[in-house]
């Protein structure tokens, strides 16, 4: 199974295109829609609307999927559907980003992953936030400390809060390098909010490292921000 994350902006008044006419679309046209899913290998596809102060509004996905990223966007690209041409016209429209060629900086990449024990599954919540610049080598070596080398501490800690699992990719993209953020648990935003206030030793490292990482305004010593749920689909 390979997983995936990245953030998409939303263009100044698309807004209720992409967040309502699309989901909408998707419940009006479900046989089409998991066909389309079908397709393409997805198995699972959550998005999430991320309201930035500045207006600089974003769509965060995590998917799951059979193949790769490149696999899926290819799929969506060549099947001809009207479904899938449809989605494809819509995205440009909200984004401006055109699918049906590879992105320019290349598919997401998976930096860092953990599950529980148990394989449980849960409820979702992703979100995104900048890299500072040239600190991206510093956010791989920070994530394989972290995830890797004491995953003990991190199986710990995320247990404690009800998680179930946390995978860390990076968008390279035109305006510098963002972080995405899923996160599964129980209530990923009462864990969320448990986190940032907690100073137990593994956190508190967890969170000092990443003022190294991310530029002063990402705090995480204050809850991220509960982005809304716009779909949440599994394969059956």
């Amino acid at each position: 199974m390979d997983k995936t994350g990245f953030a998409i902006p939303i263009l100044p008044g698309k807004e209720e295109l992409a967040t309502t006419s699309v989901s909408q679309e998707f419940r009006r046209r479900m046989p089409e829609y998991e066909q389309s899913r079908a397709n393409a290998g997805l198995t699972m596809e959550r998005a999430f609307l991320q309201k930035s102060p500045d207006g600089g509004n974003l769509i965060v996905i995590y998917g799951e999927s059979e193949g790769s990223f490149e696999d899926v966007r290819r799929a969506f690209a060549t099947s001809g559907s009207d479904f899938d041409e449809w989605f494809l016209r819509v995205n440009q429209e909200v984004s401006g980003i055109d699918f049906r060629q590879p992105g320019p900086g290349g598919a997401p990449e998976h930096i860092a992953s953990w599950e529980a024990p148990s394989g449980a599954r849960g409820k979702g919540l992703a979100f995104a936030a900048p890299l500072q610049p040239g600190k991206t080598d510093a956010g791989r070596a920070w994530a394989k400390e972290a995830f890797e080398n004491r995953k003990g501490e991190l199986t710990e800690s995320r247990l404690a809060l009800g998680n179930t699992r946390e995978e860390v990719f990076v968008n390279q993209t035109p305006q510098g390098d963002v972080a995405v953020v899923y996160i599964e648990g129980e209530d990923p935003v009462r864990a969320n909010g448990e986190f940032a206030a907690s100073n137990a030793p593994y956190d508190r490292w967890f969170k000092d490292g990443l003022k190294e990482i991310f530029p002063p305004f990402v705090d995480f010593d204050q809850p991220v921000p509960t982005n809304e749920t716009l779909w949440d689909w599994s394969r059956s």
